[in-house]
C-alpha cells in the first residue's frame, strides 16, 4: 500500500485558483512551488489537474457545412429570396422577362 502524503494537489489547486481566478497553469505552478519546495510536483500532471479543475473547455468554432466556401453562398439563397419577394416562380419569371427587354432598350 502507498503512503498517503499530507499534500494534496487538487486541494492547494482549487484554493489557488479562488484566489487567482486570471492566472495560468504555468504561473499557478511556479507560485505553488514555491509555496512548497519540499514536494516534487509533475508539470503535466498539474496542467491535467489544474484546467480539469478549472472546467475550461477549449471549443474550436467551424463554419457549417454550406455555409460561405467558394461560392460564397450568395447565389442560391439570393435567387431563393428573389422568388419568395416576387410570390412565385411564374412571377419572378415575369419580373426577368421584364428586365430583358428593358436591359435591351
Amino acid at each position: 500500500m502507498a503512503k498517503k502524503s499530507e499534500f494534496n494537489l487538487s486541494e492547494v489547486i482549487r484554493e489557488r485558483r479562488k484566489s487567482h481566478r486570471s492566472e495560468k497553469a504555468t504561473e499557478a505552478l511556479a507560485a505553488i512551488q514555491k509555496a512548497h519546495p519540499n514536494q516534487k510536483i509533475n508539470s503535466g500532471t498539474f496542467k491535467s489537474t489544474y484546467y480539469k479543475i478549472s472546467g475550461a473547455k477549449r471549443t474550436v468554432r467551424r463554419a457549417k457545412p454550406g455555409r460561405g466556401g467558394a461560392e460564397g453562398g450568395g447565389v442560391l439563397p439570393a435567387a431563393l429570396a428573389f422568388i419568395r419577394a416576387a410570390g412565385s416562380i411564374a412571377a419572378a419569371k415575369e419580373v426577368l422577362a421584364e428586365l430583358e427587354q428593358v436591359k435591351e432598350l
